[in-house]
C-alpha cells in the first residue's frame, strides 16, 4: 500500500499545481510591487490629492489615507512623494503612446493619424480629470517637473508628430517647405491651450469634432477659399 500511495501523492502533486498557475491565477495582477491593485491605487490616490490641494500641500499621510494603505506601506513601492508622482504620469503618457501606437496600425492616413492624435489628447481630459488638473497646474509651476517632462514625454509626442507629418510630405499631402517640428509644436500648443481652458473655465470640448478642427486649421489655415 505504501508504495501505491506514494506514486499516487507524487503525481498528484504536479496537477494541483499546474492548475493553481494555469487557472485562478492566470491572467491575475500581481499581489505586490508594479501592476498589483494596492500599487495602483496609490497611483490614483496621488493624482487626485495632488490634484486637489497642491503638490506641497499633499503629504505622503494624505496619498496613504487616500489610497487605504498605512504611510509606510507607499515606501514599500516607491522611494519618494516624487517617484509616486513621475510614476503616476509616465503611466499616463505611456498609456496614450501605447494607444496612438496600436491605432495606428490601422489608420494610415497622415491626416487621419494627426486628428487622432489630437483627440487622444483631448479625450485625456475626460478620462482623468485629475491628471489633466495636475498636468496644468502643478507640473507647469515646477520647473523640475517641467523639464523632467519635456525630456520624457513632450519629446517623444513630438517625434511621432514629425514622423506624421514627414511622410505627409513625402506623399504630397503637406507642403513640404515647411518644418515638420513647427508644425508637431503648434499642434501640441493649440491641444495643451485647449486642455488648460477646460480645466480653468470647466468647458467641455466633444473631442473628435474639436481635433479635426485644430488639425483643419494647422493645415489649411483660417483663409476662406476663393
Amino acid at each position: 500500500m505504501r508504495p501505491g500511495l506514494k506514486r499516487r501523492v507524487k503525481t498528484a502533486r504536479p496537477d494541483s499545481t499546474k492548475s493553481r498557475e494555469s487557472g485562478s491565477t492566470k491572467g491575475a495582477a500581481p499581489a505586490t510591487g508594479p501592476g498589483s491593485e494596492k500599487y495602483q491605487r496609490i497611483l490614483d490616490a496621488a493624482v487626485e490629492v495632488i490634484a486637489e490641494n497642491g503638490y506641497f500641500s499633499s503629504p505622503v499621510s494624505a496619498i496613504a489615507k487616500r489610497a487605504g494603505v498605512a504611510d509606510g506601506t507607499i515606501y514599500l513601492y516607491f522611494k519618494s512623494k516624487d517617484d509616486v508622482l513621475r510614476t503616476a504620469i509616465d503611466a499616463t503618457f505611456n498609456k496614450f503612446h501605447k494607444q496612438v501606437e496600436d491605432e495606428f496600425k490601422t489608420l494610415q492616413g497622415p491626416r487621419e493619424q494627426l486628428e487622432y492624435i489630437a483627440q487622444v489628447h483631448l479625450e485625456s481630459h475626460a478620462v482623468n480629470r485629475s491628471m489633466a488638473i495636475l498636468m496644468q497646474t502643478e507640473v507647469r509651476q515646477s520647473a523640475k517637473f517641467i523639464a523632467e517632462f519635456s525630456h520624457h514625454h513632450l519629446v517623444k509626442y513630438i517625434q511621432v508628430v514629425r514622423e506624421v507629418v514627414r511622410r505627409g510630405q513625402q506623399e504630397g499631402i503637406f507642403r513640404g517647405d515647411v518644418s515638420d517640428g513647427v508644425v508637431a509644436h503648434c499642434m501640441f500648443g493649440a491641444i495643451d491651450e485647449l486642455l488648460s481652458s477646460a480645466v480653468f473655465t470647466g468647458r467641455v470640448y466633444d473631442a473628435k469634432t474639436t481635433a479635426a478642427q485644430v488639425i483643419d486649421v494647422l493645415l489649411h489655415g483660417i483663409t476662406a477659399e476663393s
